[in-house]
């Protein structure tokens, strides 16, 4: 048979070719994994059946990859939706996409950098500030991230329980978001109405 430049063999790739591979792997694995060039009820169901055909409780994976473009699969809104609990009623068990935070983070850079160029420190608070505090997420004081909690241990333990350059000691910044107040005049309070909180200091 002929083989390519570097020694592999030629094989075209099929739903069928994928499922032949899933009975031979499924006796040595936990999750059989079928790559697919773009999202595909159809394909997801062949696998799916063919594969169970031979090994009904093995547990499928399915990858719902960024590099797919969603909105040029042919599927409504409603039915990218409805994508993931369809399959995994076909036994995919294990549903992951790949690089989503890659993506959502550099969005957020994106649109934010041009806010801040255009509206100062009051796009950060907008956009990023208030919303953290909204959504009661954990980064708003964000300093234990940073590692400032466990350093200021290693500190003490190196100069015997006592240390004046302690990150987290007193003054520190972290302070200002655990009493809270309602600023008159802030807006986007948002989405639910609740009241955007915020602690002066001196």
């Amino acid at each position: 048979m002929p083989r390519t430049r570097e020694g592999f063999y030629s094989f075209k790739g099929s739903v069928m070719a994928a499922i032949v591979r899933g009975w031979a792997f499924a006796p040595h694995t936990d999750l059989i994994w079928m790559e697919t060039a773009s999202p595909d009820l159809v394909e997801c169901t062949e696998f799916a059946n063919g594969v169970k055909l031979m090994h009904p409780e093995i547990m499928l994976a399915y990858n719902l990859s960024p590099s797919f473009n969603w909105d040029a699969s042919g599927m409504t809104d409603e039915q990218m939706r409805d994508f993931i609990p369809r399959i995994a009623k076909l036994g995919y068990c294990w549903l992951f996409t790949t690089l989503a935070c890659f993506h959502a983070d550099a969005l957020i850079v994106d649109t934010f950098a041009k806010d801040f160029a255009r509206r100062g420190m009051l796009a950060y608070v907008e956009k990023i500030q208030r919303k953290e505090r909204n959504h009661g997420v954990d980064t708003l004081a964000h300093r234990k991230w940073s590692g400032a909690n466990y350093y200021d241990r290693v500190l003490r333990t190196v100069q015997g329980g006592i240390t004046s350059t302690a990150a987290m000691g007193k003054g520190v910044t972290e302070e200002q978001f655990k009493e809270t107040w309602t600023r008159p005049g802030a807006t986007d309070m948002g989405d639910d109405g609740s009241a955007v909180m915020a602690k002066s200091r001196m």
